[in-house]
């Protein structure tokens, strides 16, 4: 079963568990019980069991079988797949992009980055928030994804977007590194506004490989201590 098979009650607790993973409402110190929240949502326990076992298959949560579930913590293993995928989706929409025939989607899609760009810029200066940089930074990689108009795409990337959203609020933190992903999102624009797909692809291969010793190192200990 995945999500686009849920019934109505089945989605409504998977959108009601997933919202409180992601707003971080959740703990990573605490078991989770179906049975109170069918409670909290006032429905049977039934669609509650059926969408947390969709929250594991996409690696949200593991099941504690008799007692309910908690977050997953994220392994090594993960860090270096959301890596490898992003490398992989990210990098070709760049270079996609950068060659776009469509002039109508490419300004479009320009015109959304470099907005982001300079939201990205005013949030640094004002005093660099990193939850306010890191909500920018996913709305430029998700404009990134999205210019490719590949559902088949957008769905795998939507999948990984709860780490990719943990891993950058932890590189975020790190000194200098605001400044530097400012720097390497304008190198990708630039090569994708002038139409150099090797550039863009280059460049977004080289941004997702920058913080991946921190998250592999400080980051990954951080998280799972």
């Amino acid at each position: 079963m995945n999500v686009q098979e849920l019934k109505p009650l089945q989605l409504q607790a998977y959108n009601y568990i997933k919202e409180k993973i992601v707003s971080g409402e959740y703990s990573f110190n605490r078991t989770y019980s179906e049975t109170s929240i069918a409670q909290e949502i006032g429905i049977s326990r039934t669609p509650v069991r059926d969408a947390v076992h969709i929250l594991y298959q996409e690696g949200l949560i593991d099941i504690q079988p008799s007692r309910g579930f908690v977050l997953h913590r994220i392994t090594e293993r993960d860090v270096i797949e959301t890596y490898e995928v992003r490398s992989a989706i990210e990098s070709y929409c760049a270079q996609k992009l950068a060659q776009e025939t469509d002039t109508a989607v490419r300004a479009e899609a320009v015109a959304a980055l470099e907005g982001s760009l300079a939201r990205q810029r005013a949030i640094y200066e004002s005093g660099a928030d990193p939850a306010a940089f890191s909500e920018e930074d996913r709305n430029f990689h998700l404009q990134l994804v999205g210019s490719s108009r590949n559902d088949a795409f957008i769905e795998v990337f939507t999948k990984y977007m709860y780490w990719i959203k943990i891993l950058a609020s932890y590189s975020l933190s790190v000194a200098g590194r605001m400044g530097r992903t400012i720097e390497e999102h304008s190198r990708i624009f630039e090569a994708i506004k002038a139409g150099d797909g090797a550039g863009a692809y280059n460049a977004c291969i080289a941004h997702i490989k920058a913080p991946l010793d921190l998250n592999l190192d400080s980051i990954y200990k951080q998280i799972t201590k």
